[in-house]
């Protein structure tokens, strides 16, 4: 069996208030894991950004991973209304100096409770659809009907469901249907043949891998991909070709 080289787009660093399996404080940690679980490349955010103030937390970031390649950042964001961040004229030039491909929101979370309607985020959503940047939405976050509408607003947002499962997919496969640039990431998608429904109704090309460490370990999201009856091609094209093809449209 071939070796797939795997890019992680759902991981992050940084202690958590509740850890799990694992707490992974800085880069040395989590390239030890990705290193166990034959992980090559990741997007990574900081777990200040998620769980406290995002500006801090980016910060933060860019500190952590300024010395490993293999990192790549992700910011999480916020509406600028309330002056915690910049307006996107402002903030895009920063995410762009800093070579950030891709940005996470949490609209619904603790330290963050905003709408993605376009009375409050349009503008910052705008902005990211126009500089192509990958938009994570975490399904704990936000509802299935706000994911249709940011889609239908925004068509050209390369957008990713982040810690859905396979019982989603009443939502998922009609999204799927009407709107070409919407992505799910795989480290909750364990049902048995889950995955292959999936490749065969849709293609490979709507998969990312994804691990959610440190609350899963890498391994099992490796695993999952590495054993699904699917070819060779498009396990590869899932493990990290897709997600290294989506971020090639960032700052374009």
């Amino acid at each position: 069996m071939q070796k797939l080289n795997f890019f992680d787009c759902n991981c992050s660093v940084g202690r958590v208030p509740y850890p799990h399996l694992h707490d992974i404080p800085d880069a040395a940690g989590l390239l030890k894991e990705m290193e166990t679980a034959g992980i090559e490349e990741a997007l990574v955010y900081h777990t200040v950004a998620r769980y406290n103030y995002p500006p801090d937390g980016n910060s933060m970031l860019t500190e952590v991973i300024r010395d490993h390649p293999s990192l790549h950042p992700v910011w999480i964001l916020l509406p600028h209304h309330t002056g915690e961040m910049p307006p996107p004229d402002q903030l895009l030039p920063e995410m762009k100096k800093n070579d950030v491909r891709a940005a996470r929101i949490f609209p619904k979370a603790n330290f963050h409770s905003f709408s993605i309607a376009d009375w409050c985020s349009g503008t910052l959503l705008g902005a990211l659809e126009e500089a192509g940047i990958l938009l994570i939405l975490d399904m704990d976050t936000v509802d299935w009907d706000d994911v249709h509408a940011l889609l239908r607003d925004y068509k050209k947002l390369q957008v990713v469901a982040a810690n859905c499962t396979y019982r989603n997919n009443r939502y998922l496969y009609p999204l799927f249907e009407k709107h070409d640039h919407f992505y799910i990431e795989l480290s909750r998608f364990m049902g048995g043949g889950a995955v292959e429904d999936l490749v065969k109704r849709f293609g490979p090309h709507r998969l990312l891998f994804g691990t959610n460490m440190p609350q899963y370990t890498g391994t099992a999201a490796v695993a999952l991909l590495t054993y699904a009856d699917i070819s060779p091609a498009d396990k590869q094209a899932i493990a990290g070709d897709n997600l290294r093809n989506l971020l090639k449209n960032a700052w374009k």
